[in-house]
């Protein structure tokens, strides 16, 4: 749709998902609260995830849609750095630590990567030794008839919400890709099934 269409995508989203926000807060705040380090946010959005940073965290946030990261500034902190970039940029490998992040951030944005297999590639690559990955994430359904409906209404669905995927199983792609988790939960919201967890590799 072009970039009328992120603008306007970007100017609604807040709105759009307050209720599902109010629910997710608790779920940022315990996840991000406690973090240290070298972070990297990956697809920050309109920088949802910024208030519960620590300001003791050094925070590198990428977003490729600019409408979106245009958003996102006004809760920007003097901890958090904003780039215009995608995932798999080359710049992404220049912003790196010698000794690579000490967390990466993914929150809704696996979901909407055009390659999650590629994606997962960049996030290990980045990741120090002994970093750790956070997750928040919709998935697609385990049980019928929601799977099934979610695969039908999935082609209209991406592209309304700017490259959602309903049908995506990130939490199985993780464990593939070589991750697991300390702890992790699956919920409902809405909808959606949902899922967070802290992840190493194995």
């Amino acid at each position: 749709m072009g970039g009328v269409y992120q603008k306007i995508f970007a100017n609604y989203y807040d709105s759009f998902m307050e209720s599902v926000e109010e629910r997710l807060e608790k779920s940022r705040r315990a996840l991000l609260n406690d973090l240290q380090g070298n972070i990297l946010e990956i697809g920050s959005g309109t920088g949802v995830n910024f208030r519960f940073y620590s300001p003791e965290a050094s925070v590198t946030a990428i977003e490729p849609s600019l409408p979106m990261l245009e958003k996102s500034k006004p809760k920007q902190r003097e901890n958090i750095s904003l780039y215009n970039i995608g995932i798999d940029n080359e710049e992404l490998q220049r912003l790196k630590p010698e000794q690579g992040f000490d967390v990466v951030v993914c929150t809704l944005v696996l979901c909407t990567v055009p390659n999650l297999e590629k994606a997962l590639t960049v996030i290990d690559d980045v990741l120090s030794e002994s970093g750790k990955l956070i997750v928040l994430e919709h998935i697609h359904a385990k049980k019928e008839p929601k799977a099934t409906f979610e695969n039908i209404v999935n082609p209209v669905w991406r592209i309304i919400g700017e490259g959602c995927n309903l049908n995506r199983s990130t939490d199985e792609m993780l464990e593939k890709r070589g991750f697991y988790a300390d702890n992790k939960n699956y919920f409902k919201l809405s909808f959606l099934d949902f899922f967070q967890g802290v992840y190493h590799r194995k």
